[in-house]
C-alpha cells in the first residue's frame, strides 16, 4: 500500500467521522441516549399548571442495509462474511472499525472505506473497496546461475492468486540471499508489477542483474591481542578459497561469524568490543580480501558482589553457588549462569516463586563491574496434585511410577529433574516438560508433567558390517512400550518385547526377549529370554552353537541399587572341529548342557542411560554352573564391571571402564569349558588386536583363560559444526590369564588410538584405529582398523 493512498484513506475516514460527530451533537441522539434535563418546578406565583413536554423519541440506530461497491474479483458474500456488522443489528462505531481491520487482514484489498448514510429509519453502510489484482503471470529475466524453477520456489506468490506485495518483497529478498550464498555479493534484483485495471490482472516481472561471483582470497584480522588468532579463526565458518573449502562469500553466514566473534569477546569480559569488516575487491580476479577489525576495549572484571534478601537460608550457601566472584572475568553469560544457580538453589528447596534481580554497576574508569543480587524469596510451596497430560497410549501408572516426587511433598527441583530424566530414559516420549498450576490452597501448586509420545514399536530390516562379524543382515520387531493384555494394540504398559534375527557370514543369532519392569505393580523386574546362536569362531578351528532359555528377576532398592537373580538352561554344541585343534577344544566336541544360577548386584548413578555424561555404573555377578542343578559341568564365575563418566565441559566426556572376572572348576569337572572361558582382543576389550588373540594360545589358536582384566579409558568430544560426529581417543589395557585368580603384571596388552562415531538414521557407526604398544605373547605388532554398524542407537 503506498503512502499517498493510505493518507487519502485516513483523511476521508476522519472527515466522515467528523461529519457524523457534528450530526450527533446537533441532532437528536443516535448512538447514545441523551439524558432529559429534569423539569423545573413551576413558579409559586403561577396558578396555571404548565404541562411538561414529552421527551423526544430516540432515533433508531438500526443498520438497514450494507452495500458493497468496487469489488470485481471478490464476491459480496465474502466481504459481508468478514464483517461483524449485520443488517438488522445496531450500528456500533467500534464494530465498524474492526470490520475495516478484518477486511484488510484478508489481504484482498488495497483500500477500504465504510461510509455511514443516515436514514429516518436508521443507517445504511456503504463499503467501498479497491481490490488487489490477480497474478496472471510471473516473468523472471537476467538469470543464468540458477534454473528458473529453483528461483520460483523462493517466490512467495503464485500465478492465479491475489497479489500480496509483502510476499513479493519477501520472495525478492529470498532470491537475493540465494545468490548471496553463492558469492554474488553485488547482485541486483528488482520487481515490477504491471496491472490491467480493466481485468484486475497483474504481470509480475523480476529483473535480475547477477554481477560477478566473488571468492574469498584471504581472511585477515586486525586488533586481536587478548587471544591467539587461531582461537578467533575457529569461531568462523567463512573460509578462504582452498582445495578443501569453496571460499564462496555468503553474506548471511559472514554476519553470523561477526556476531559470534563479538559474543565470544563479551563472554570473556570485553563488553565494549567492536567488530567490523573491511572488504578489498580484486575485480580482475573476482577475489575478496576480508579484514576483520577488532577493537577489544577494556577487559572488565567483577568488583564488589553483594547478596541482599537472603533470610531463610545461610548467605554462605548462596555464595557457594556463584561462579562469578570478585576478581573474576565479568560477562552477561556468567551472570545468567549465576542467576540460574541461585534460582535453582531456591527451587530445590520449595521456593518456586523466588525472584533474583541483579543490579549491575559498570565502572569504565576502573574496569570493574559491581553486582548486587536482590533476592525476593517468596513462599514455600508443596505439591497438591501431580497431573499427567499427553499420554494417549501410555498408561498413567507407567508415567507415575517413574516420578520421584509425590503429592504432599515439598516442591524439590532436583526430584523434578530426576523425574523428567527417568521419563526421557524410557524412550517413550519425544519431549517431557513440567510446569505448575494453582492448587487447592495458597501454599500448594499442582505439578503438571506434559509428555509428547513417539513411536515405540519398530519393524526394521537392514544390514551392517563390522570387523568381527563381517557382513550381517538383520530383521527385528520390537515394542518398547508393550502391553501383553491390551489386545489388539499391545501397547501402553511399559513392557518390552523384541524378536530379532541376525544372519551373517560368521554368526547367526535368533532371540526373543520379554521384560516386565514392574511385576504386580512392584519394583520387581521379570525377564524371559530364548535364543539360538551359531558362530564360526575366528582364529579357532571349530563352530559353536547355543540353544538356551532364561528367566531373570531383579528388585530395585531406591533409585540406584538393584539386586537380581536368574536361571539359564542352555545346550552348547561344538562341531566341525579340525584335526589339529587344541585338546581343550576336542575334549568338548559334541553337545554339553549347562545349568546356570546367578546373582547380581547393580549400582547405577548415571545422569542418563542413553547418553551418560556423569555418574557411575558398578555391577557384580556371581554365577554357579552345576551338575546338581541339571547340567553336565561344575564351575563358577565371578565378575565385576565398573564404569565412570566425567564431563569436563559441554559434551566433552571421559569414560573409564574396568572389568575383572575369574572362573574356577569344582566337583567332577577338571577344567572350565573352552566355550565359557574369558577372551580378549578386538572391539569391546582391547582394540587394535585381532579378535580373541589377547591371552593363552595353543598351537597358534586362542583357547581363552580363567581370569580377565580389562581397562578402557576413552575421551569423547564433539566436532565443531558437525553434530552427527564425535571424535574419540582411547587407551586399552587387557590381560587374560590361563589360571583362576591369575595375575601377571608383565603380560598386559596395551593399545592406543583415535576413533570417530557417526550418528546415522540406521544406527551408530563407530570407527577405531588401535595401535598395539605393548604385547608379549601374540604376533600382533601393527595397527588395526576396526569398525561396527548396529541398527540401534
Amino acid at each position: 500500500m503506498n503512502l499517498a493512498r493510505t493518507t487519502s484513506f485516513w483523511v476521508r475516514t476522519l472527515a466522515v467521522w467528523g461529519i457524523v460527530g457534528l450530526i450527533l451533537f446537533q441532532a437528536p441522539p443516535v448512538f447514545w441516549a441523551e439524558e432529559t434535563p429534569p423539569s423545573q418546578p413551576s413558579s409559586p406565583s403561577s396558578s396555571d399548571e404548565t404541562p411538561v413536554p414529552a421527551p423526544p423519541e430516540e432515533k433508531p440506530n438500526e443498520i438497514l442495509a450494507i452495500q458493497v461497491r468496487g469489488n470485481q474479483i471478490i464476491s459480496t458474500a465474502v466481504v459481508l462474511n468478514q464483517m461483524r456488522s449485520r443488517k438488522g443489528e445496531r450500528l456500533v462505531r467500534e464494530t465498524v472499525n474492526e470490520d475495516i481491520k478484518r477486511l484488510y487482514g484478508t489481504g484482498y484489498f488495497r483500500d477500504i472505506q465504510i461510509e455511514v448514510e443516515e436514514d429516518p429509519q436508521g443507517f445504511r453502510l456503504i463499503v467501498s473497496v479497491e481490490e488487489k489484482p490477480i497474478v496472471r503471470q510471473i516473468i523472471l529475466d537476467g538469470h543464468s546461475t540458477f534454473d528458473e524453477k529453483d528461483l520460483r520456489k523462493e517466490i512467495k506468490i503464485l500465478e492465479g492468486q491475489i497479489l500480496d506485495e509483502r510476499a513479493l518483497k519477501e520472495g525478492v529478498e529470498a532470491i537475493r540471499k540465494k545468490y548471496g550464498s553463492k558469492g554474488f555479493r553485488f547482485v541486483e534484483i528488482e520487481s515490477e508489477v504491471d496491472v490491467n485495471e480493466k481485468t484486475k490482472e497483474a504481470t509480475v516481472f523480476i529483473h535480475i542483474l547477477e554481477g560477478e561471483k566473488y571468492k574469498i582470497k584471504d581472511v585477515r584480522f586486525d586488533g586481536v591481542q587478548a587471544f591467539k588468532l587461531k582461537k578467533i579463526r575457529k569461531l568462523m565458518k567463512t573460509k578462504k578459497d582452498t582445495w578443501i573449502t569453496s571460499g564462496v562469500f555468503n553474506e548471511e553466514k559472514f554476519q553470523k561469524d561477526l556476531d559470534r566473534i563479538q559474543l565470544f569477546y563479551q563472554q570473556e569480559g570485553y563488553l565494549d568490543v567492536k567488530v567490523s569488516p573491511k572488504f578489498d575487491y580484486d575485480a580482475a580476479n573476482r577475489k575478496i580480501v576480508i579484514t576483520i577489525l577488532i577493537e577489544e576495549g577494556t577487559h572488565y572484571v567483577t568488583g564488589e558482589v553483594k547478596i541482599e534478601g537472603a533470610e531463610l537460608f545461610p548467605e554462605s550457601e548462596i555464595w557457594e553457588t556463584l561462579e562469578m566472584l570478585p576478581g573474576t572475568t565479568y560477562s552477561q553469560y556468567y551472570l545468567a549462569n549465576d542467576l540460574d544457580r541461585i534460582r535453582r538453589y531456591y527451587f530445590e528447596r520449595g521456593y518456586v516463586d523466588a525472584r533474583i534481580v541483579p543490579d549491575v554497576k559498570l565502572n569504565r574508569d576502573t574496569g570493574k563491574v559491581d553486582l548486587r543480587y536482590r533476592i525476593k524469596e517468596g513462599d514455600l510451596y508443596f505439591v497438591d496434585k501431580v497431573v499427567i497430560r499427553g499420554n494417549k497410549k501410555t498408561k498413567d501408572i507407567v508415567v507415575r511410577r517413574e516420578l520421584r516426587i509425590r503429592p504432599g511433598d515439598k516442591i524439590d527441583g532436583e526430584k523434578i529433574r530426576k523425574s523428567v530424566q527417568r521419563l526421557e530414559d524410557l524412550e517413550y516420549f519425544e519431549e517431557v516438560t513440567h510446569d505448575f498450576e494453582p492448587g487447592s490452597a495458597a501454599n500448594r501448586k499442582d505439578l503438571v508433567f506434559r509428555v509428547k509420545e513417539k513411536r515405540t514399536g519398530e519393524l526394521s530390516f537392514g544390514g551392517g558390517v563390522s570387523s568381527i562379524d563381517r557382513f550381517v543382515g538383520f530383521a527385528e520387531i520390537s515394542q518398547k512400550n508393550f502391553d501383553l493384555l491390551n489386545f489388539p494394540r499391545f501397547t501402553g504398559a511399559g513392557q518390552k518385547l523384541s524378536v530379532r534375527a541376525r544372519v551373517g557370514t560368521i554368526a547367526q543369532n535368533y532371540e526373543v526377549n520379554f521384560v516386565e519392569p514392574y511385576l504386580f505393580g512392584r519394583k520387581i523386574s521379570l525377564g524371559v529370554e530364548g535364543y539360538n546362536t551359531r558362530r564360526d569362531n575366528l582364529n579357532v578351528d571349530f563352530d559353536e552353537s547355543r540353544l538356551g532359555f532364561g528367566v531373570n528377576l531383579s528388585k530395585a532398592f531406591g533409585d540406584t541399587f538393584r539386586l537380581g537373580t536368574g536361571y539359564t538352561l542352555e545346550s552348547i554344541k561344538l562341531d566341525n572341529i579340525s584335526s589339529d585343534a587344541p585338546k581343550v577344544v576336542r575334549d568338548f566336541e559334541g553337545s554339553t548342557t549347562l545349568s546356570r544360577f546367578r546373582l547380581s548386584q547393580n549400582w547405577d548413578t548415571r545422569d542418563s542411560m542413553i547418553n551418560p555424561g556423569r555418574g557411575l555404573l558398578f555391577s557384580l555377578q556371581e554365577e554357579l554352573v552345576g551338575s546338581f542343578i541339571g547340567g553336565e559341568e561344575d564351575f563358577y564365575t565371578l565378575q565385576a564391571n565398573y564404569t565412570h563418566y566425567w564431563t569436563l565441559f559441554k559434551k566433552h566426556v571421559i569414560e573409564f571402564r574396568f572389568r575383572i572376572g575369574t572362573s574356577q572348576d569344582f566337583g567332577d569337572s577338571d577344567t572350565v569349558p573352552v566355550f565359557d572361558r574369558f577372551y580378549a582382543g578386538g572391539l569391546g576389550t582391547v582394540r587394535g588386536f585381532n579378535y580373541r588373540r589377547v591371552g593363552p594360545l595353543e598351537a597358534g589358536d586362542a583357547v581363552g583363560g580363567q581370569t580377565l582384566n580389562v581397562i578402557n579409558l576413552e575421551y569423547t568430544f564433539p566436532l565443531p559444526y558437525l553434530e552427527i560426529l564425535k571424535a574419540a581417543v582411547f587407551v586399552d589395557v587387557g590381560q587374560v590369564h590361563e589360571d583362576s585368580y591369575g595375575l601377571d603384571f608383565g603380560d598386559y596388552a596395551i593399545s592406543v588410538g583415535p576413533g570417530i562415531k557417526v550418528k546415522t538414521p540406521i544406527g551408530p557407526l563407530a570407527f577405531y584405529y588401535g595401535l598395539p604398544i605393548a604385547n608379549r605373547d601374540t604376533e600382533d605388532r601393527n595397527g588395526r582398523f576396526e569398525f561396527s554398524l548396529s541398527h540401534g542407537f
